[in-house]
């Protein structure tokens, strides 16, 4: 990523950490007993990149995680992702990714935790003189991200994740064949709220 786009990340991180503070002093402390909500929901928003661009874009999403234990949950996402390269050409992508999560301190106003799960691309390619292509991909992706509870029935999160998406080119081989050399990175900030 560019210099730039990581300020702009950045500021972006403290805005909401500040947001976080104030909401969090005005709402009490969470108590333990909160974990046994274990579903949440919510909004999200998305900031990729991929591997050779010169910039990335800001995307809408959706999420649902489900806490298995107080150190291991799963979640599950899908992304809108839109990218205009000019001169009537637009690739639409639905990155859609599901994620074995473990903490790394549960149960705190902040919580950490690592990442990893599996993808599924669906891409719709439209270009000039009604060209138009779709396909699908599979893909892996690892990373970090922190859970900031601001009250007993809503956190905030940000993940940052690496992305690795099968090659076009090696889509119709068997599972061994496949490459992986299509990547990019994935910045998500989120508001869930508990069940």
């Amino acid at each position: 990523m560019k210099n730039n786009d990581w300020k702009k990340i950045s500021a972006v991180c403290a805005a909401v950490l500040a947001v976080t503070l104030c909401l969090r002093q005005s709402a009490g402390a969470q108590e333990d007993s909160d974990v046994a909500k274990k579903f949440s929901v919510g909004p999200r928003a998305t900031y990729s990149m991929a591997k050779d661009a010169d910039e990335g874009s800001w995307s809408p999403g959706l999420q649902a995680r489900v806490r298995l234990s107080p150190d291991l949950g799963l979640a599950g996402s899908i992304d809108y992702l839109k990218h205009d390269f000019g001169y009537g050409t637009t690739v639409k992508t639905y990155p859609i990714q599901g994620s074995l999560q473990a903490y790394l301190g549960p149960g705190g106003i902040l919580s950490p935790f690592l990442l990893g799960g599996v993808g599924w691309y669906y891409t719709q390619v439209d270009g000039p003189f009604g060209y138009s292509e779709s396909n699908s991909r599979f893909g892996f992706h690892g990373g970090v991200g922190l859970e900031i509870a601001v009250n007993k029935s809503i956190y905030l999160d940000t993940t940052l994740r690496y992305v690795w998406v099968e090659s076009v080119d090696s889509r119709d081989l068997n599972a061994l064949d496949k490459t992986y050399n299509d990547r990019g990175a994935m910045f998500t900030l989120g508001m869930n709220f508990m069940f």
